[in-house]
Formats: C-alpha cells, sequence, structure tokens
C-alpha cells in the first residue's frame, strides 16, 4: 500500500513532463551522453517537497519513456539540486548510465560530501562546476568532470583555468556553450574532453567550396526522389547505382522497424509496395546519413526535425510528407557545408517547401519553428497551431523514440 507522501508524489508524475536532450560530444565527435532537460509543472501537494516532487516525476518519467529510448546506449546527464541529492536514495536509476550535475558554488559540507560519496560509490558519475568549487578540494576530489563555462571567461583565464584542473587527474573537462565548429576544435586542441551547445545544429558561414564527389551524388539522388515526374525505372536505377545505399534500403524496409509481411528482395519492389511518399524519406535519410565527413550526430538532428514536422502536420492535416522534408532539409546547410538557399534552389521542392526551410514561413514553417524549439529546449516557444502542451509534449517524446530506432537500424 502506498504511504500518502508516495501516492501525492504520484499525482504530481502525472502531470505534463516534456524532456529535451542536449548531447555532449567527445574528441571524435562522437555522443558521449544526453543532457536531459525537464520542463516540470512547479505546482505539486501540499506535503510533498518540491525536491520529492521532482525526484519522483524524474524517475517516474525515466522508467516509463525508458533510459533507452531517451540516451540510446549513452550517458544521461541530470541537473540536480542540493535538496535533489539528499533524497538521490529514494531514486531507483541505473547509477551507471547516469551523471549528476551537482550545482555551480554549491555549499559544501560534510553532509553533502557524505551524499556524494555514497553516490559515487554506488556508480553515478558527478559533476561539478563554478568558481567557488575550485576552492573545495574534498569537492573536486569526487567529482569526475568539471564544467567551464568558456563565454565567461577571458583567453589568459581560460588557459590558467585549464592547467589547474588538468592537476586533478580524475577529472574530464567538460566545455559548456560552444557555438560553432571553430569554438569545437579550439577547446578539442586546448585539452578539453567533452563538448556542450547546439553547434552542430546552428547555421554557420561557410567557405566557398565545391561540393565532394559523395555529396554531388547525393544531391542528385536527392533531386530525383523529390521529383514528382520521376518514372519509376529511373527512380530505381538512381538508387541501384550506389551499392551501399540500395543494400541498407533493403536492410531498412525488411527489418522489424517496418515489419513486412514477406521478404522485399529488389529496389523496385520496395518502391511499389511502401510507395513513392514512404520511399522518398527512407532514401533522403539513408543518403544523408551516408555523408562521409559528417558525424553520426548530425543525422540525428535531421531525422528529429524531420519526425517532429512530419507528427506535427498529421496532427493538423498539412501534407505530413512535405513536414518531414522542410524537417530534413532543415540540416542540409550542415550536413553539405553549403548555404542553405543554394542547396534547396538545386532541388525540387514545391514554394511551400522552399519558404518553410529558407524564411520559416507558412504552416510548415510554423512546425519546422517548433521542431527547432523542442530540440533547444527553449520552452516558451514550443507551440504549434493550437495544439494542447500534452500533445507537444507527445510528440517530441514519439520524435526521440523514431530517431533512436532509426540510427539504429541504419
Amino acid at each position: 500500500m502506498k504511504t500518502k507522501t508516495r501516492a501525492q508524489a504520484d499525482e504530481v508524475a502525472e502531470q505534463s513532463l516534456m524532456i529535451a536532450r542536449q548531447p555532449l560530444y567527445n574528441c571524435q565527435m562522437g555522443v558521449f551522453g544526453y543532457e536531459l532537460l525537464f520542463r516540470i509543472r512547479t505546482d505539486h501537494p501540499r506535503h510533498v517537497s518540491p525536491a520529492e516532487a521532482t525526484a519522483h516525476v524524474l524517475t517516474t518519467a525515466l522508467l516509463s519513456t525508458g533510459l533507452e529510448e531517451l540516451v540510446y546506449n549513452r550517458i544521461a546527464i541530470i541537473n540536480v539540486t542540493r535538496a535533489f541529492i539528499d533524497v538521490m536514495p529514494q531514486v531507483q536509476l541505473p547509477p551507471e548510465r547516469i551523471m549528476l550535475d551537482i550545482p555551480d558554488n554549491v555549499r559544501v559540507d560534510d553532509a553533502l560530501i557524505g551524499n556524494l560519496r555514497n553516490l559515487k560509490k554506488a556508480g553515478y558519475g558527478l559533476s561539478v562546476g563554478g568558481f567557488g568549487s575550485l576552492r573545495e578540494p574534498r569537492l573536486l576530489a569526487v567529482a569526475d568532470s568539471f564544467r567551464v563555462d568558456v563565454k565567461q571567461l577571458y583567453v589568459d583565464q581560460l588557459d590558467r583555468l585549464t592547467k589547474f584542473l588538468r592537476r586533478h587527474r580524475n577529472l574530464s573537462l567538460r566545455a559548456l556553450r560552444i557555438e560553432n565548429l571553430e569554438e569545437y576544435d579550439q577547446y578539442r586542441t586546448r585539452g578539453y574532453d567533452l563538448f556542450q551547445g547546439y553547434f552542430l545544429g546552428s547555421p554557420r558561414t561557410h567557405k566557398v567550396r565545391d561540393l565532394s564527389v559523395n555529396k554531388l551524388a547525393i544531391m542528385d539522388l536527392l533531386a530525383a526522389v523529390h521529383n514528382l515526374d520521376t518514372p519509376i525505372e529511373v527512380l530505381e536505377e538512381k538508387i541501384m547505382r550506389d551499392v551501399s545505399l540500395s543494400f541498407r534500403l533493403l536492410k531498412l524496409v525488411n527489418s522489424p522497424f517496418f515489419g513486412v509481411a514477406s521478404e522485399v528482395d529488389s529496389v523496385k519492389r520496395a518502391i511499389v509496395l511502401l510507395g513513392r511518399d514512404e520511399i522518398r524519406k527512407l532514401v533522403s535519410l539513408l543518403a544523408l546519413s551516408s555523408i562521409n565527413d559528417q558525424p553520426v550526430a548530425m543525422i540525428e538532428i535531421a531525422l528529429f526535425r524531420a519526425r517532429t514536422c512530419e507528427l506535427l502536420g498529421r496532427r493538423v492535416g498539412i501534407s505530413p510528407e512535405g513536414c518531414f522534408t522542410v524537417g530534413m532539409f532543415s540540416a542540409l546547410d550542415v550536413l553539405m557545408e553549403q548555404p542553405i538557399d543554394k542547396i534547396v534552389s538545386k532541388l525540387p521542392l514545391s514554394e511551400n517547401v522552399r519558404t518553410a526551410i529558407l524564411d520559416r514561413e507558412g504552416i510548415m514553417g510554423e512546425a519546422l519553428s517548433c521542431a527547432l524549439a523542442m530540440e533547444a529546449a527553449e520552452w516558451s516557444k514550443i507551440q504549434f497551431s493550437e495544439l494542447a502542451e500534452q500533445d507537444l509534449f507527445g510528440i517530441s517524446d514519439e520524435a526521440h523514440r523514431w530517431t533512436n530506432q532509426v540510427v539504429h537500424h541504419i
């Protein structure tokens, strides 16, 4: 039988919760883990402390959604308060998959250090930050990672801080608010281990350069599959020209993800069975995921935007296929390392799709803006049409699950 407090906390858990993810990248541009950013309603039943309510909501959310679906096989990074740390023994989470972000300049006392040592002994990773933490040797000794906001310090200050932190061999260095790939390279060279920011998904200034052979072939294929007048025979030939893509397409179509009744053994049969709209989606995502010089994390961003826009479109009765294209192609400038208007001009896209990508105009442009807000956890901007907050939360969760499944199968 539940205690009154636990029952009240369950009541909190049933309230709206939205989870956004911000990736942490390693020195190889691989994803080390995701910081989970939660939006939870602040109201909670009387006699339930905010810390207990938050702990129970997060536990319920992570276990019901599934940690695997949120972060796949990576680490989940969770911001915690001092009060949250005190109730962590009540939280039932797999500690080896969790890193706790301890607040900057947290007040350090024997009770806190004892709790942190117990959490570390249980298997949790611990991250600290803030200038005040630098004066707490016990805190630095128990931590696994130190967060550095690179926008708060001058270059000479950063160099001195980095040199000091490197004396603590137990600490990995995590650079926050990395805004572009140039900064990523800069701090990687300085000896940082982890990098956080939306630098992969943000527009950037591009050097004028020709597309590589790999990217030219992908653009040619995208132009063919998005041209509604392309005959099936020509579409089949274009896809089969890329042996690797053809193999991956058939592998994906025959996977449990699609659940086809009988084996699909040819590209032509896949086109006929799934239809041109679905084939257009699959070939686009497979083609973009095969770009030679881009990390997997970048295709994850494109997939999340695409699926989110598609689901939003379905909910309000507009072209889900067009919305999917808008979401996926919004990342083409980063994937292709070319200005977005230059790339879009080479593709046979409708005017609605084109203006949605370039100018965020029209209902599909609004869907893209909503997807970008979800991606960046800009809670006040997460809105679309007249959809309720709970509906938007559900769409975000579904888009994350779908993205993880697709990445796993491709």
